[in-house]
């Protein structure tokens, strides 16, 4: 008879991770095919803690048939402090004047901090009589969207690039976890870069860039100026950005003039507003910096100078993007990004604060077809405590919200 192990993770292959520095598989404890929070140890889960703060994204796999009241007893495993509340609210976000509300994202019966995401109408499922989600075409998202041609040639980009957050009222959860229900059959598609290399990925593919990664990128001056900065991001951000289209790349809004007026957003006071350092210490790797920007959301920039004390502001919001893309853009390269391919069963575990992700792949059209249909569950919970800044400053780098 084997010996019983316990839970035990490796890295991703280095043909997979390359140099996005994310990415590894878990192996859960003999006798337990499907994971049982409760039933791990205490070395479990300090190791699925370090393997996630260690690479950011993880994958156990073959995981259905699990139980959606679950996943938020997993998410508290890497955050004590998260609340029983999804980042978006109570309710799946139906407002149509968040841009959140397009997705048409469900919450899960048994669980409401599990939100039910995909492309397709479903009949019956899990006690919901019909539920229809709905993954956003290209058009919704890019100032410049995709050819016909680009698309019959299978191409896709990132959508937006972000965190798991409202920006607004709550801060954002340790963790997000994802888990696949139905996976679409889809030929696979591809992302084009702008030094020309290409990227294949499977269609509908999440996919990541580590925030460590994108400090280690930067200049040092650079570095310098991120360390000493904090964001403060637009008052009811995905309001004040829903008319607004992204580059490209996902990274930035580039043109401006589309921003819904400040006066016209729903009620908002300033004292809910996110503001949060630019660069984020890691629970597990204290010493490792992590650039943590929504470079879409962003609204003005307060920065530090260590030898006298000063701060300087730049709050237009045109010179701010701009300032953040300048970083960002260096990420943006295929090495750098992973994309998670989808097996039916999947459970991901991403960091939240560690790195960005986005949606892939373009779906709309098959979403009448039954076999191309995508279904996952998401349960991102909002935390009770923000996230720490790597360099302290008092009136700089404070995290939470904006200081009256």
């Amino acid at each position: 008879m084997p010996e019983p192990t316990g839970l035990k993770f490796e890295t991703l292959p280095d043909e997979i991770r390359q140099s996005s520095a994310i990415g590894a598989q878990i192996q859960l404890p003999t006798g337990m095919p499907i994971l049982e929070p409760e039933n791990l140890t205490e070395t479990d889960k300090k190791t699925l803690q370090q393997a996630l703060f260690e690479n950011q994204v993880i994958v156990i796999r073959k995981q259905k048939g699990i139980d959606a009241t679950v996943l938020p007893k997993l998410a508290k495993i890497f955050d004590k402090s998260a609340s029983d509340i999804h980042s978006a609210g109570e309710k799946a976000v139906s407002d149509p004047k968040n841009i959140l509300s397009a997705y048409k994202a469900g919450r899960h019966p048994k669980a409401p901090q599990v939100g039910i995401i995909g492309s397709g109408k479903f009949q019956d499922y899990e006690g919901l009589k019909e539920i229809e989600v709905v993954h956003l075409d290209h058009t919704l998202f890019h100032e410049s969207p995709l050819t016909k041609e680009e698309l019959d040639d299978g191409y896709t980009r990132p959508y937006r690039w972000h965190m798991d957050t409202p920006f607004y009222e709550r801060l954002p959860g340790e963790v997000t976890i994802l888990h696949s229900i139905r996976i679409p059959n889809v030929p696979d598609q591809k992302i084009k870069f702008p030094d020309g290399k290409e990227k294949q990925i499977g269609a509908g593919a999440t996919a990541f860039f580590s925030g460590a990664r994108a400090f280690a990128l930067l200049s040092p001056d650079e570095q310098e100026f991120a360390l000493n900065t904090t964001v403060t991001y637009a008052p009811q951000a995905y309001e004040y950005i829903r008319q607004c289209k992204a580059s490209e790349d996902g990274l930035t809004i580039p043109t401006m003039g589309r921003e819904v007026a400040v006066e016209e957003l729903s009620e908002w006071s300033w004292d809910k507003v996110a503001e949060h350092p630019m660069v984020w210490r890691n629970p597990l790797n204290p010493e490792r910096p992590f650039l943590q920007v929504h470079g879409c959301c962003v609204y003005k920039l307060s920065t530090r100078n260590p030898t006298t004390g000063e701060i300087t502001i730049m709050n237009d919001v045109e010179q701010v993007r701009n300032k953040i893309y300048s970083m960002q853009r260096k990420i943006y390269a295929a090495e750098n990004i992973y994309a998670h391919r989808w097996e039916e069963g999947d459970l991901v575990i991403f960091h939240n604060r560690g790195v960005m992700h986005s949606i892939t792949g373009q779906l709309a059209k098959y979403k009448e077809e039954e076999d191309k249909k995508r279904m996952l569950w998401q349960c991102t919970m909002t935390s009770t405590s923000a996230p720490k800044p790597f360099r302290e400053y008092e009136g700089v780098n404070d995290t939470g919200y904006v200081k009256a």
